[in-house]
């Protein structure tokens, strides 16, 4: 099968090699080449609400449209929380109250300065839309808790104390709220305007009409931005992010220098081509990216331990990792990637082992399961990866007597879907992105109700006791007292077989030589376009 893949793909390339000069990837195509700006060939978020979501298209467009009061530096995945907009910060002994003193040089992209109660607007907007950023904030922090003690003097109060309190603020923008107030239509927090419009003060803004919803957006530098431009080198003063649904037509582009950069899924299959290729680099980036897929326990017949626990058993771990990722992951057998801590040294996890998957197969239909039901797997449109998980999955649950069909859905699509359980997919699979370094980020989000209605609440999975355990461990600023209940729910989420977690894996991302000064992103795909800058 693997090798049927290999030849698929390279028709696929020959047959599409005349295709991309119709695409009109960016305006004036004729130009030098010198005069042409840089190309992401990144993705592309459904909305520019920077409050709406928490994933990687968001986060690129987020950390270079706006500031946040913290943000994550770093190289060689090794991640450094440093503030941003926040000059001074102090805190009490108990961790609830946090005064963050502002920068007071900070400009909007309409030349209004920031002050502190445009943090407060922000953090109360963030509360009110209900969304996923609200989902690592509402447990700890209420509207009345966010005040402005002087122009650039915030003051934090917390209802509890929240250990990745510091961790999560880079995921938090701060918007203009005097733009933000004059749009806003019938007490919509100004959602209608932010869904193709931007109010932010980062080093680059968008293009007023350039955007398409999962398509693409222009973003044109802004000269006034507090923290200044690098000197020995041009900045760039205009970028274009576009997003290229197929996975193999975004490899050819880049070869041909039609993109300038791939997003950060190259599959392991195609790196010796892109080595060779001309005026190309592959950048392979250690992470703490996980991969899993997911199962659906609100819908029939995942809400049944044992079916899932079939499925466990049923995945070949190791061919998937040998065969389709070439040994470019590591194993992981819960949820927390090595180099966090939290997983405990004698977790089990699952391995392929059929005849277990059908052990736990003939004791859900003991259950009353009808295990004869076709389930449907959604793999994600120009994510090579699904769909060789979906596919060997396939091949192993027919062995034993469970029919499942392959169909695929855009990332945007699946946002949206998540949002209630009835219309999340019964089983896909994703990535874990670590939008901020601590074990809540592949924990609480996931296996908590603050995750429900998103991607990463999309197991709808309900325990008491780890949810509480869980939130326990948030609360607690004492690492080595987090340390045990972390260890404690992963061995709870395996033995429920929540999830059927594969690998931990490096980003890798196709590279035009012409682009310099680019810096793997430490979390998510929040590059820094700030730093970098194109030769002809």
């Amino acid at each position: 099968m693997i090798e049927r893949r290999r030849l698929l793909h390279i028709t696929s390339l020959a047959a599409m090699a005349g295709t991309l000069s119709g695409f009109g990837l960016w305006p004036g195509r004729a130009d030098a080449q010198a005069a042409r700006p840089l190309v992401w060939g990144g993705t592309v978020p459904l909305k520019l609400d920077p409050h709406d979501v928490i994933d990687v298209p968001t986060l690129f467009f987020k950390n270079n449209c706006y500031d946040a009061l913290y943000e994550y530096v770093g190289a060689n995945g090794v991640a450094e929380l440093k503030p941003r907009l926040v000059k001074a910060m102090k805190y009490s002994p108990d961790g609830i109250t946090w005064d963050m003193e502002l920068h007071n040089n900070v400009k909007f992209h309409d030349g209004r300065l920031m002050t502190a109660e445009d943090v407060v607007y922000s953090f109360q907007r963030m509360l009110a839309v209900k969304t996923a950023i609200s989902a690592t904030l509402v447990g700890f922090l209420k509207p009345d808790g966010i005040k402005a003690v002087g122009p650039h003097l915030v003051r934090f109060t917390l209802t509890q104390a929240y250990a990745p309190f510091l961790s999560v603020l880079p995921l938090m923008p701060i918007v203009n709220r005097q733009l933000l107030l004059a749009n806003t239509v019938d007490n919509d927090w100004a959602k209608t305007f932010l869904l193709s419009n931007s109010a932010g003060s980062g080093p680059y803004k968008v293009v007023p009409g350039s955007f398409l919803p999962v398509d693409r957006f222009d973003l044109e530098w802004f000269p006034d931005y507090f923290r200044g431009w690098p000197k020995g080198h041009e900045p760039m003063k205009r970028v274009l992010d576009r997003y290229i649904k197929d996975n193999t037509t975004a490899l050819l582009a880049v070869q041909k220098g039609d993109i300038d950069a791939t997003n950060g899924y190259v599959p392991p299959d195609q790196f010796e081509t892109l080595e060779k290729a001309p005026g190309v680099r592959l950048s392979k980036e250690p992470a703490l990216r996980t991969f899993m897929i997911r199962m659906n326990h609100q819908r029939a017949p995942f809400n049944n331990v044992n079916f899932r626990k079939a499925v466990s058993h049923a995945f070949p771990y190791q061919v998937f990792i040998e065969k389709v990722m070439l040994n470019f992951v590591d194993r992981i057998k819960g949820p927390l990637p090595k180099g966090v801590f939290g997983t405990p040294s004698d977790l089990v996890g699952y391995d392929h082992d059929l005849g277990k998957a059908r052990e736990y197969l003939a004791r859900a239909v003991k259950d009353g399961v009808d295990v004869k039901q076709e389930i449907e797997f959604i793999a994600l449109t120009g994510y090579d990866e699904t769909v060789s998980v979906a596919q060997l999955l396939q091949s192993e649950l027919r062995k034993i007597g469970v029919t499942m069909r392959i169909s695929k859905g855009l990332w945007a699509n699946m946002v949206t879907a998540c949002q209630r359980p009835e219309t999340t997919p019964q089983i896909w699979s994703h990535w874990s992105t670590p939008y901020y370094v601590d074990p809540d980020n592949w924990t609480g989000p996931y296996y908590t109700k603050a995750g429900e209605g998103t991607t990463r609440g999309s197991s709808w999975y309900s325990n008491e006791k780890v949810q509480s355990m869980l939130m326990e461990a948030s609360r607690i600023p004492d690492t080595s007292k987090r340390l045990p209940l972390y260890e404690e729910a992963s061995r709870l989420l395996v033995a429920d077989a929540v999830d059927v977690w594969i690998y931990q894996g490096k980003v890798a991302r196709a590279i035009r030589t012409r682009v310099k000064g680019y810096q793997p992103a430490v979390t998510g795909d929040a590059v820094d376009l700030r730093q970098m800058w194109v030769e002809s």
